[in-house]
């Protein structure tokens, strides 16, 4: 509790700021502008045979035939499920989205305009070393080492306040993993002493992946959001002083609360 109440305590300012935000915004208009195509990347260059002879060219062809997901996924598909949740989620937040094809509907508009580009989209496939153990009878440990695939989406944004000479153009990350799943434990039989452990294992498969590409995009649409919010603060803290918290809009409960690293990471401060 004590911990609670020096949090709100210490960013009392912030939140202050965040209220007049959200009562006094005028209308906001987004242009949003997409990347033509996703990068993918395949980290797991070990599994292939004498990778390190190859030539670039070749190592790069091998990585994707090698690939579980990569080769599979349709950038069309992907882009398609991303925008669609991130526009649907602006709009909940009461921000009209135009894309560059309604450039001039959007130049059109009053209250405040952002050009927003999702710069790049990467999908990285890797592996993630799990390992789970269990001690029985106070001395014997027993263990289970697993390899479980994942699939990183690394997104690069730029957000731009327009018509304001002090606006500053902002490179912004976010990074999200998608990864098998795995439940278990470790079973003794109560006759022969041996441990084994039981597990179903939840293997991601492409259409996993395309749902993720829906749940990133709405909350993609939250971490946008709170950047106004915390733009706003900034611009209005005292003059020499800079925000301690990064604030952050649960728009389902109307609360706000710090952010934490649950927020874009700024490229360049």
């Amino acid at each position: 509790m004590l911990l609670i109440v020096f949090t709100l305590g210490s960013c009392s300012l912030e939140r202050d700021l965040s209220k007049t935000f959200l009562e006094k915004r005028d209308n906001i208009s987004i242009l949003l502008s997409k990347p033509d195509f996703v990068f993918k990347t395949n980290n797991k260059s070990w599994q292939i045979q004498d990778f390190d002879k190859m030539s670039n060219d070749r190592q790069e062809a091998a990585l994707q035939e090698n690939s579980l997901f990569l080769n599979k996924i349709t950038d069309s598909v992907f882009l398609e499920k991303y925008f669609t949740a991130l526009t649907t989620g602006l709009n909940s937040f009461g921000i009209s989205v135009y894309e560059m094809d309604q450039l001039m509907n959007f130049m059109e508009q009053t209250g405040t305009l952002y050009q927003v580009s999702v710069a790049q989209i990467e999908l990285e496939e890797d592996i993630f070393p799990y390992h789970v153990e269990e001690t029985f009878d106070d001395t014997v440990v027993y263990f289970e080492d697993f390899e479980l695939n994942t699939v990183n989406v690394n997104n690069w944004f730029e957000i731009h306040k327009l018509n304001d000479a002090q606006a500053v153009n902002n490179l912004l990350y976010a990074s999200h993993y998608l990864m098998d799943q795995i439940e278990g434990q470790f079973a003794e039989n109560i006759f022969t002493g041996e441990v084994k452990y039981k597990y179903n294992l939840f293997p991601m498969d492409t259409n996993s992946i395309y749902e993720f590409a829906g749940m990133l995009g709405e909350k993609y649409a939250g971490y946008i959001f709170d950047y106004l919010i915390n733009e706003f603060v900034f611009r209005n803290f005292p003059e020499n002083q800079r925000p301690g918290v990064y604030m952050h809009y649960d728009h389902e409960y109307r609360i706000l609360t710090p952010a934490g690293s649950d927020r874009f990471i700024f490229m360049q401060e």
